[in-house]
């Protein structure tokens, strides 16, 4: 086996969001392809390291086969051993280099490579497309992720500064600590300065000194990192007989108002326009969709997909976050033909409305949030909703649809505004929503990577690929949350923790130490404390049933 620098400074992967198949498949659905189901498909990660990703994907997906590639053989034996200790019978690793990949590998639904493409050999490069393209079926999507220019053009030069200083340096961490010698000299140096450059490196220099060590070392120090123009991706994609689908990250970047009327002007064609949008936005790095070129792409999304889809989104009325549940005021909310403002999770205003329909809409999918909705019970929580504006009458009709109430007409309005929401990152649309129950069971179970997670740091993956930092008591229970743990063994474990001083508890806004009242008080405090955790950690989506 190849050694590789990546056995000396490890590549720290995570868990990302747009490489999950259910959200590629979501795109490709949208664009008129009819992508392999989620549910049951083969998947390919290449240069996976430690293997997390690939991992995530094998327990959101039990009946799915799951093959992750990676030349550090460190590395994968560290994800094997994860793959041990949570039980996963349908992943493998393997340690292999990808120009040893051939068809014994078998064919894949779906294709992962992020973070590799831009940094290995040409002929490294060369194999990937080629992988993607004779080992992709042929309705399959492959994702690839890379850096481009014009964005990275600062980087580089950042990368080659350092690469300068270090070269009579052969040993990784060696050229490591002269590289960040180099990134105080600059900083210390350009501090009095504010001429143009000077606030340009600044800036760069904030940047980097937020990155941990391994990323650091991989994406300026590491012998390869080629960024490259979108149109010479492209280029070399065609030349494998792949085409362009969409990126994940800007996914309608071509199709947006203000960039539509120039790229008429300047009469250009799709993948123009993708790099003019990178040379107006100064992108530095791509999430790139590929299919095989017989596949005849839709680019003008129609809505009546939309029905095909679960919808999720976080959505709260403006200064009034009552649940639907009360009636009067939703009624009167709903016959309220103003305009009505929605806000995120954050807080931030992100739509208004006035129509009773799209406020039903917008009401119901916020009352079930973080769960998914497929597009007919959505409906029916709607019809639901506006039956309180007839009173009596939803007695008297019964439960189905009223055609008096939604007719074919609303029905498309409701599928064109979730789509125009969609593009503009309201409302989440997934083929295969992720799994997870807001029901505390009597011995509650979280996800299996959310608790091995829990034990290495504060970041920790929810079900829904979402990242929390979570504080010292909710990791502390979440660790023991098996399956085999009833509250009675977790306030033990919360009780221990206070013990060893691992942990201090605070009574109400005087801090005071819980550990200063009577026994009876304590009990109560924690058990409470116990069920606060609990119900976090149900609403962040963390527990399976």
């Amino acid at each position: 086996m190849k050694t590789s620098v990546y056995d000396d400074i490890p590549y720290t992967k995570n868990i990302y969001q747009q490489t999950q198949p259910d959200y590629v498949a979501t795109i490709a659905t949208l664009f008129g392809m009819q992508p392999p189901p989620v549910e049951t498909g083969r998947i390919l990660e290449l240069g996976c390291a430690s293997g997390i990703n690939t991992i995530a994907m094998a327990q959101a997906i039990p009946n799915g086969e799951f093959i992750g590639i990676d030349l550090s053989a460190q590395q994968i034996e560290a994800g094997q051993n994860h793959i041990r200790r949570l039980g996963l019978q349908n992943i493998t690793l393997k340690p292999m280099d990808i120009l040893d990949i051939d068809a014994d590998l078998g064919m894949f639904d779906y294709i992962i490579a992020h973070g590799i493409y831009s940094w290995v050999s040409p002929a490294v490069r060369d194999k990937i497309l080629q992988i993607c393209h004779h080992q992709l079926q042929p309705n399959g999507v492959a994702y690839v992720s890379y850096n481009v220019y014009p964005g990275w053009h600062v980087n580089r030069m950042l990368r080659e500064m350092m690469l300068y200083r270090t070269r009579h340096l052969t040993k990784p961490q060696e050229k490591l600590e002269q590289a960040k010698t180099l990134l105080n000299f600059f900083v210390e140096s350009i501090k009095p300065k504010y001429d143009s450059y000077s606030l340009l490196l600044r800036k760069e220099l904030h940047h980097v000194s937020q990155l941990n060590d391994n990323y650091f070392f991989h994406e300026y120090l590491e012998e390869h990192n080629e960024p490259v123009f979108f149109h010479k991706f492209m280029e070399h994609a065609n030349s494998h007989g792949l085409q362009y689908l969409t990126d994940t990250t800007a996914t309608f970047t071509s199709i947006e108002n203000f960039f539509a009327e120039a790229a008429e002007k300047l009469d250009i064609e799709l993948m123009e326009q993708e790099q003019y949008v990178d040379f107006l936005r100064n992108t530095h790095f791509r999430t790139t969709l590929l299919c095989h070129q017989h596949i005849s792409v839709n680019r003008n999304l129609a809505s009546d997909k939309v029905s095909d889809f679960y919808i999720a989104a976080p959505l709260k009325p403006v200064l009034q976050n009552q649940s639907t549940a009360e009636t009067s005021e939703t009624s009167e909310k709903l016959q309220n033909q103003k305009l009505e403002q929605f806000e995120n999770l954050a807080g931030e205003a992100v739509l208004s409305v006035a129509s009773p329909l799209l406020k039903a809409v917008c009401l119901c999918l916020g009352e079930v949030w973080p769960q998914s909705l497929s597009f007919d019970h959505l409906m029916q929580r709607v019809y639901k909703l506006l039956m309180m504006l007839e009173g009596d009458r939803s007695k008297e009709e019964g439960e189905g649809f009223n055609a008096t109430i939604l007719s074919s007409a609303d029905i498309d309005e409701v599928r064109t505004m979730l789509l125009e929401f969609y593009l503009k990152n309201i409302v989440e649309l997934s083929v295969y929503p992720p799994q997870f129950t807001m029901f505390i069971s009597e011995y509650p179970i979280a996800s299996p990577i959310a608790r091995l997670q829990s034990e290495q740091g504060k970041d920790v993956t929810n079900l829904r690929y979402e990242v929390f930092t979570l504080n010292f008591t909710t990791r502390q229970m979440l660790k023991h949350l098996d399956g085999t743990h009833d509250r009675a063994a977790l306030l033990e474990v919360l009780r221990q923790s206070i013990e060893n001083g691992d942990l201090t508890l605070y009574k109400d806004e005087n801090k005071q130490a819980l550990t200063e009242v009577d026994a009876a008080e304590l009990h109560d405090l924690m058990s409470h404390q116990v069920e606060n955790v609990l119900q976090t950690l149900a609403k962040k989506a963390y527990l399976i049933a």
